[in-house]
């Protein structure tokens, strides 16, 4: 390869290392703090439900209340990345059936496959590597994508605890189930704030802001937590995290690439980013979903981990590569 094509290769490496690298470091700090006895036994389920019933509700409430959707939205963009996630979601059942899982945990699986993580890690990652351009492509997938994937897992979920007493009152379930969610209610109701084009109050928008951020670090926090009172070469070293690793990392952008340049001929930056979006690493959502239903958790924070690890080799090389 050329010096000059080893550069940008090097320095996109360089990068993704750089922004990735604090997801890590607030994995071993939970790691760390349990090893050392600083968190005492079942403090990572304690951490979850925070994230799951308070943090990440209010934090999903600020997004949608403060967001000009109508400057962010582009329909090309929405479909592929919707699509795709979807997709991606029913290989995740998949894999999460040959595991021999029943309904309400194979829907975990299908966030582990299908979940990108990109507002914690695609957003800082992208605003350096791209530019300010990017922002509205990840805040609308960050968005839309994690209300629709937990839409989709809270049905299936609900679907599998009721379908005993018949289809309809299963579906009727499912429904009540999502509804009553607090990351979807507050999303909604986020959503309905903005439609009333009124300004989020000072005080209110810094208080989101302030308690929602708190959701990722807390919900990485509580991985390290989880891990630690298991072991660690179990967790990464299971063949279904592997699987679900190479369809988050290889099979999500693939097919999101195919459907983008390919079905719908999309060019430039819209393309790229619902590509290099697709290609994040597992967020932290299929993890608090595991907490929320009490789910066993050890394949999902094993991809969390993989993915993320492996990710800073994957992303490098489609930022240095995908036309822009």
């Amino acid at each position: 390869m050329p010096a000059q094509a080893k550069t940008p290769m090097r320095a996109t490496m360089l990068t993704t290392l750089a922004t990735i690298a604090p997801v890590f470091l607030m994995i071993a700090a939970g790691y760390a703090a349990r090893r050392l006895g600083i968190m005492p036994e079942g403090s990572g389920a304690l951490l979850t439900r925070f994230v799951t019933w308070i943090a990440l509700p209010v934090l999903m409430f600020h997004i949608a209340a403060t967001t000009d959707w109508r400057a962010v939205w582009d329909n090309e963009f929405v479909l592929v990345s919707l699509l795709g996630s979807v997709i991606l979601y029913i290989i995740g059942l998949g894999i999460g059936r040959l595991r021999g899982l029943p309904i309400a945990d194979i829907a975990v699986d299908g966030l582990n496959a299908s979940y990108s993580n990109a507002a914690y890690l695609g957003l800082p990652l992208f605003l350096l590597a791209i530019g300010p351009m990017s922002a509205p492509y990840v805040i609308v997938a960050a968005s839309l994508t994690l209300m629709s994937l937990f839409a989709l897992a809270v049905g299936t979920i609900e679907l599998g605890h009721h379908r005993s007493q018949g289809v309809l009152h299963a579906l009727a379930k499912a429904g009540a189930g999502v509804i009553k969610n607090p990351v979807l209610a507050l999303s909604l109701a986020g959503v309905a704030w903005w439609l009333t084009g009124v300004k989020l109050p000072d005080v209110a928008e810094r208080f989101t802001h302030l308690l929602g951020g708190a959701a990722s670090p807390a919900a990485l926090v509580a991985i390290g937590l989880f891990l630690a009172e298991r072991p660690l070469a179990e967790a990464v070293g299971n063949r279904f995290v592997l699987a679900l690793t190479g369809a988050k990392l290889v099979a999500h952008p693939l097919i999101t690439a195919l459907m983008a340049y390919g079905l719908l001929g999309m060019r430039g930056l819209p393309a790229f980013m619902a590509v290099a979006i697709a290609a994040l690493p597992t967020g932290t959502g299929p993890f608090m979903v595991a907490g929320f239903y009490a789910r066993d958790g050890k394949v999902t924070s094993g991809t969390i981990l993989m993915t993320t690890l492996i990710s800073v080799v994957t992303l490098s090389i489609l930022l240095a590569s995908l036309p822009r």
